[in-house]
């Protein structure tokens, strides 16, 4: 045993031994009628089973600090500190979540004053789900003020742990840029990431089944067919301006934006004719669960010059939410119709996804534009396909949510927020139950209670996967700078040429 781990052992029996035991505490202590403030608040929760240690700080004044977590199996966890920062041993959490799914976990908080009189408060109460959240989550992290693309980094965080590893660092690659790490249903191997360079210009990287190869050619938001056949991208020319003073001080769109489908087995892309028309904007494609039908957000573009910046009536562009029918047999293509027009909510809809059982279209609704994660006004709404009703779920806040994802049993999902102050993204996950209602969101567990009061940068993008990424930081950045990539031409659109975006954009 290394003198590292010696010191921290006789750290945490000093510890032990200068704060009273638990029925000392009990018996001295003077109960205060209300719970106790603690940060994150993981309160009123369903914590899924196999989630890391919920570390919390306590915000109430004292000299010392005692809590226990139990649930009605097995051995109460019990920590302790003279710092309201609370860490529950991994170990034995785990063991108490496993004990006891499905029932309530209970969270006793006691502080000691500067008096010495130890207060007791009533108890927190979560409960344990049962069902599992997906085993880990990549994210891309970014400055929240930025004009151009650097310092940009793709991790994998393992959310039974606090392990977190990094896939790509943007600085590897001269004034880089990386984003959209998107798996094929959660799955670990089977996935694209786009990547931007000075150097070694635009592209993605496409892994199938573990296979990893070059694409020379950057596309844009990607969603899979559930074949595995085909991908749907948004291929746009994106712009950003940024202003003075406002509550939204950046704003993106899209000069022109389309929507094709890229062959996986051949490395070829096609267009839907049916999608193409002139002056109009087609974005956030998603695929149904069955297949059966390209769901995507559509607008007419209001605005007639291109190169003014912002482009004239920008804030009056709202999308609808549109579909057409996609048969794989032959692979033709059917009607379009509207799911959801921006006529009846008032609103522009952007980002949608389907729960895995394709019950429930999960999407974001803002004033104006297709990039939500930009609008203070951007909500998460959850649709009900079988009716085609639709609610603002109450895990909203009074800044913007946008980015989620499902987890592949369709019980979680994971959102970015800016709910603490509207400056820096974080992600929070949802337990969403059989009816489709989402339970009280919490913040991504870290070791360090205290993380996010420090923690200057944006989450941006998060998706769910199964498993690691079968692919070392090395090995991702080899593909990045291989001269063997493959060249997809794109196919000509109707609307305005189709320009690869400018790489010091996002």
């Amino acid at each position: 045993m290394n003198g590292f781990r010696l010191a921290i052992l006789f750290l945490d029996a000093l510890i032990c031994m200068c704060i009273p035991g638990p029925d000392t505490i009990k018996k001295n202590c003077v109960y205060v009628n209300r719970v106790p403030a603690i940060t994150p608040d993981y309160s009123g929760i369903m914590a899924p089973p196999n989630i890391a240690p919920l570390n919390f700080v306590v915000n109430e004044p004292g000299e010392e600090y005692y809590a226990e977590i139990s649930s009605s199996r097995g051995d109460a966890i019990a920590v302790s500190g003279y710092t309201p920062s609370l860490c529950i041993p991994n170990g034995k959490w785990k063991k108490l979540l496993k004990q006891n799914i499905g029932r309530p976990l209970r969270i006793s908080i006691y502080v000691k004053d500067k008096f010495g009189a130890w207060r007791g408060y009533k108890p927190l109460y979560d409960t344990i789900a049962g069902e599992p959240i997906d085993g880990y989550v990549t994210y891309r992290t970014l400055s929240y003020l930025y004009n151009f693309s650097t310092d940009l980094h793709v991790y994998e965080r393992d959310l039974g742990s606090f392990t977190e590893k990094q896939l790509i660092n943007s600085n590897n690659f001269a004034w880089g840029c990386c984003n959209c790490h998107t798996p094929k249903g959660g799955d670990p191997s089977t996935f694209v990431t786009q990547f931007r360079s000075k150097d070694y210009g635009s592209g993605m990287l496409l892994s199938i089944n573990g296979k990893l190869r070059t694409i020379g050619t950057r596309l844009g938001y990607p969603a899979w067919h559930p074949g595995g056949k085909l991908i749907a991208f948004a291929v746009y020319n994106v712009r950003q301006c940024f202003h003075e003073s406002a509550k939204n001080f950046i704003d993106v769109y899209d000069n022109t934006s389309d929507i094709v489908l890229y062959d996986v087995d051949h490395d070829k892309t096609f267009a839907i004719p049916e999608l193409f028309g002139k002056r109009t904007l087609k974005t956030w494609p998603t695929w149904s669960p069955d297949g059966r039908y390209l769901y995507y957000c559509f607008s007419p573009t209001p605005w007639t010059d291109l190169e003014k910046t912002p482009p004239d009536n920008f804030d009056m562009l709202k999308f609808s939410l549109l579909r057409t029918a996609y048969n794989a047999a032959d692979k033709t293509w059917g009607p379009v119709d509207t799911v959801l027009g921006s006529a009846e909510t008032g609103l522009s809809i952007s980002q949608p996804k389907f729960s895995p059982d394709g019950r429930f279209l999960l999407f974001c609704m803002h004033y104006y534009g297709g990039y939500p994660h930009t609008q203070i006004s951007s909500d998460l709404y959850m649709m009900d396909m079988a009716t085609g009703k639709y609610c603002k779920p109450d895990i909203n806040s009074d800044f913007s949510e946008s980015w989620h994802d499902w987890s592949k049993n369709g019980r979680w999902i994971l959102f970015s927020s800016k709910r603490n102050g509207g400056i820096f993204t974080r992600i929070y996950f949802s337990y969403v139950d059989s009816s489709g209602i989402a339970h009280k969101p919490f913040i991504m567990p870290q070791r360090d209670p205290a993380f996010y009061d420090s923690f200057i940068k944006c989450y941006n993008y998060p998706e769910f996967t199964t498993g690691p990424i079968p692919f070392s930081e090395r090995r991702l950045l080899e593909a990045i700078r291989s001269k063997n990539k493959i060249n997809v031409a794109l196919p000509a659109s109707p609307s305005a040429p189709i320009r690869q975006p400018n790489p010091f954009f996002q």
